[in-house]
């Protein structure tokens, strides 16, 4: 039936194939012939359920989608992806592994933190090299962040506001001198 590396769903989707072809499931005895007047319902039932196994296995896939991906680049910059604004805080603790001290928000488009939540260093001595985006035109959904710009002790804040409904969002990356406190919501 299935392989070991095969997944569940594919395991069931298996399954659920063999009980459509041979109208029975693995392990039982093959069901008694029918009259073929009598098949139609059972063959528009079998697809019914071969139909709702597969949306389930595509929404399985989709829950089971990762929110975000983060990896070290050659030059020493940390490569962010972000697929779904879902996991601000699984984001966090992955830039913490790469050794990127963060605070990271994903907030409904029409709320914002209230502010000040931290000593921002100016923008004007921001550090225009810390945060690189992907050449304009292009369709690529990630940015670099060159930690060698924050300086120890300093916190990167990655906020972002989300319409799900428009498929659109804002950003704003600042830095920090020392820690950021939680974001509290307030009307934007």
């Amino acid at each position: 039936m299935g392989t070991p590396e095969m997944t569940f769903e594919d395991r069931l989707l298996d399954e659920l194939k063999l009980v459509v072809a041979t109208g029975s499931a693995a392990g039982t005895a093959p069901a008694p012939a029918r009259s073929t007047r009598r098949r139609r319902p059972v063959a528009v039932a079998a697809v019914a359920a071969t139909s709702a196994v597969a949306l389930g296995a595509v929404l399985i896939t989709q829950l089971n989608q990762p929110a975000y991906a983060v990896s070290r680049d050659d030059d020493g910059s940390v490569r962010v992806s972000i697929f779904d604004y879902r996991d601000p805080d699984g984001l966090r603790a992955r830039l913490a592994a790469f050794g990127v001290r963060a605070q990271v928000d994903f907030l409904p488009f029409d709320r914002t933190c209230r502010e000040p939540r931290a000593d921002y260093v100016p923008a004007a001595a921001m550090p225009l090299a810390l945060v690189e985006w992907p050449e304009p035109g292009r369709n690529d959904s990630y940015f670099r962040i060159h930690p060698q710009y924050i300086a120890p002790g300093q916190t990167l804040v990655y906020t972002v506001r989300v319409n799900r409904k428009a498929h659109d969002q804002r950003a704003a990356i600042r830095l920090a001198n020392g820690p950021v406190a939680a974001c509290d919501q307030v009307p934007a």
